[in-house]
């Protein structure tokens, strides 16, 4: 054999042996390799579980899994694998290798001819697009789960097609295109007669096109059609017409008619007293529009009491998840600052942009707004400077940008 030719192939050998034994010596590989071995939806949870609480080296995991993905044909990762890894990198937000993942996944999922892992690939994908409020992207993948024909209409991935046209379109009112959503859910709304899904959703496209008067009627009717309903269980029936009327509340406050928002969140309260999520919109909304002050506070203060009473319940809460919700915070401390109390609101507000959630045009704005009122000029301009870096904003907070801008601008003048 010609001996420079030779010694190419000696080298090339022990290259990929070397490369061969060092992938099979990185733990981070060999960690993501033994997912392929969890069976069960249970056991797929606790794992899931075992990932929040290690957000670092879960994310190498995720990284390692993804470049096995890339560089790795066949990928040594099966499907269960890529699902459990997908979920944790949508957990903690990594929405570009969870994307990765859930596209192996789906290809995965074809190759075994399984209707329900499809399903599971395709709706992790739509939901990370809306997550991310990637519209068009979530558009394309309802469309596509759409547009997969099966004759049974059992199967698995005919079930689940009404709930993906539904995403589909929320997913293209959000995106503007209230006109086609609209069209869409009225020819449902048709075929449905006497269903209030499909006029729920019809509430929730109306809403997203500022027509508040109609999403309220819509809301309305689909609570009174599920009072009627004979297709649900009584739990069920209650817990859709609870979270009905709670999308009516918010609709009315965007309609600004505050006292029936307010009567919605107390006929909530009346059933549910200690829902963190009712006390605090109600002690928010009035506080907001300068009414029922203290009982506001109380409101606020008990919410944030009882989400941390419910956090106490859950077995097995990763550390980071133990934390305060930044929206309570935030309304303490914007209550704070209607009764004038400027430093017990700074405090809040200052703890509320460093939580999870915390980085949010609202209360960011609301952290600068004390700022002026405490005289502190430059860290109310820093703050709303920050404020206007926030992008994939929705509607509602680009309206909240033009009010920053303007404030911005005024406070820069003097």
């Amino acid at each position: 054999m010609h001996r420079p030719l030779f010694r190419t192939f000696l080298v090339a050998a022990i290259a990929l042996s070397l490369a061969g034994r060092a992938a099979a010596d990185d733990p981070v590989r060999e960690t993501a390799i033994k997912l392929n071995q969890v069976t069960g939806k249970t056991a797929m949870q606790a794992r899931l579980v075992e990932l929040a609480k290690d957000e670092a080296g879960t994310k190498k995991l995720i990284a390692a899994a993804v470049k096995m993905i890339k560089d790795e044909k066949p990928s040594p990762l099966n499907y269960t694998a890529c699902l459990i890894l997908a979920q944790a990198a949508h957990y903690f937000k990594d929405s570009d290798n969870a994307l990765t993942l859930y596209k192996a996944c789906a290809a995965e999922a074809v190759k075994l001819k399984s209707e329900n892992k499809i399903v599971e690939a395709f709706v992790g994908m739509i939901d990370l697009h809306i997550a991310t409020k990637k519209y068009d992207e979530a558009i394309m993948a309802c469309q596509e789960f759409l547009a997969i024909e099966v004759d049974d209409k059992e199967n698995p991935i005919n079930l689940e097609k009404p709930l993906v046209l539904a995403k589909l379109i929320s997913t293209l009112a959000k995106a503007g295109k209230a006109d086609e959503a609209i069209k869409m859910v009225d020819n449902m709304i048709e075929k449905d007669q006497g269903g209030w899904f499909f006029v729920r959703l019809k509430g929730e496209v109306l809403r997203e096109a500022e027509k508040h008067g109609d999403a309220a009627d819509a809301f309305l009717t689909a609570i009174e059609r599920l009072k009627k309903t004979d297709r649900l269980e009584d739990e069920a029936k209650n817990l859709f017409i609870k979270q009905t009327r709670y999308l009516l509340s918010n609709v009315y406050v965007d309609a600004r008619q505050i006292d029936k928002s307010a009567e919605q969140l107390q006929i909530l309260l009346k059933d549910d007293p200690d829902n963190p999520t009712f006390l605090n919109d109600l002690g928010f909304i009035w506080a907001d529009h300068d009414m029922n002050i203290e009982e506001s506070e109380k409101l606020i203060r008990k919410a944030i009491e009882k989400d941390r009473e419910q956090r106490k319940k859950i077995e097995g809460l990763p550390k980071g998840e133990d934390v305060d919700n930044a929206a309570y915070i935030d309304s303490l401390g914007w209550v704070l600052y209607k009764k004038k109390d400027y430093k017990e609101a700074k405090k809040q507000l200052q703890e509320a942009v460093k939580l999870e959630g915390g980085k949010h045009i609202e209360i960011y704005d609301h952290l600068a707004d004390v700022h002026v009122a405490l005289g502190e000029k430059d860290e109310a301009i820093k703050v709303w400077k920050e404020s206007l870096k926030f992008e994939n904003l929705n509607r509602r907070e680009k309206e909240r940008r033009k009010v920053i801008e303007q404030k911005l601008a005024d406070l820069e003048k003097k």
